[in-house]
């Protein structure tokens, strides 16, 4: 029998690989290229390192990071992931009304609700593929103080396109309304950070993590990109030494210069595309008109289905994301990663047998 866990303590998110046998996990996405060679070096060699307490403030870190973006040091904070930033944010800004776009990610609802912040949730559209449009800003008045977006969606894994960004943000500011922009899966996307426009909007906040594109979960290492007044707020949520060795370590790594850090992200994106491809071939083969399989810019695919993917996959080991919880969608709803091309092939023979 397997084990579950308390009701109060069950997740909702993918990755609940401890309750479940599982041995292909299908519900995190995380870069199917593995960690860099470096950053497991770093890791490694960090463990020396267990005995000290990690550098206070994090400022070798947000320096890197800094420099890596064009920013300076002050712009930068890092945090345990990017949902302690969230949390951070909404702690420091305490909204009185949040305006979230569902489906969406789960940590946006649950870090509003630490402030008890009211929340309006904006269904987007099945018909056009659960994607941000402009009717997003007849949501977003003068009563709305804080707007969470992902870019990519997810799960829907569409991104916002440049232009409609842009005016949500300048319509924002109008508004005295902060942008909360998501940015943890972009670096799959090969498509532009809202980074170039900090200078530009002083409302803006841009979250990113180490987690998805380095395939760190476990390590839990995000940062957060603002004005210097947010940063400097959000920081005093947070406790001190938030980033363990290891995780600085790790993020240090990234931009040590020793290896090609911008090959590897092209490599990724060039890799992500054509097993995605490829997955979206072979479930359309096997499943026909059986499957709907919704437009994604990220290294993961929103399916509908009748057929109960999660229940019959999960009995061979198989783990995918079950969206039945995601607040906008429902039963038959499921996500599954971009892996490798072996996982990915017998994922799509595990389907094709169960047919």
């Amino acid at each position: 029998m397997q084990q579950e866990y308390p009701k109060m303590h069950r997740p909702r998110h993918g990755g609940d690989i401890y309750t479940k046998k599982v041995q292909y996990d299908f519900s995190v996405n995380m870069n199917p290229l593995g960690i860099p060679e470096p950053v497991k070096e770093a890791l490694s060699a960090a463990v020396l390192q267990a005995a000290s307490y990690p550098e206070y403030g994090n400022f070798t870190l947000r320096e890197a990071i800094a420099r890596d973006l064009g920013l300076h040091m002050e712009n930068v904070l890092c945090g345990n992931g990017a949902s302690e930033l969230c949390a951070a944010v909404v702690h420091a800004l305490k909204p009185k009304k949040a305006v979230i776009p569902v489906p969406s990610f789960y940590g946006y609802e649950w870090a509003a609700g630490m402030e008890h912040t009211t929340v309006q949730y904006v269904p987007l559209q099945e018909s056009e593929g659960f994607a941000v449009t402009e009717g997003l800003k007849g949501s977003l008045t003068a009563e709305t103080d804080l707007l969470f977006l992902a870019n990519p969606a997810n799960p829907a894994g569409s991104c916002i396109p440049q232009g409609l960004l842009y005016e949500i943000l300048e319509h924002c500011r109008k508004r005295e309304i902060t942008v909360a922009v998501d940015e943890c899966f972009i670096e799959f996307t090969g498509q532009d950070s809202a980074v170039k426009w900090l200078g530009e909007f002083p409302n803006l906040v841009v979250i990113r993590a180490f987690t998805k594109t380095y395939a760190l979960a476990g390590i839990r290492l995000g940062y957060l990109l603002a004005q210097e007044n947010i940063c400097r707020k959000a920081a005093r949520q947070l406790p001190e030494w938030n980033v363990s060795v290891s995780a600085q370590a790790a993020g240090l790594a990234v931009y040590s210069g020793q290896w090609e850090k911008d090959e590897y992200i092209r490599q990724t994106i060039r890799f992500v595309r054509k097993e995605k491809a490829y997955l979206e071939m072979e479930l359309k083969k096997l499943m026909g008109d059986k499957i709907a399989i919704f437009p994604s810019d990220a290294n993961f695919l929103l399916l509908k289905t009748e057929i109960p993917l999660y229940v019959l996959l999960l009995e061979q080991g198989i783990l995918v994301r079950d969206c039945e919880n995601y607040r906008g969608l429902g039963r038959g709803f499921y996500r599954i990663a971009v892996k490798g091309h072996g996982e990915n092939r017998i994922l799509a023979d595990e389907i094709n047998r169960l047919l």
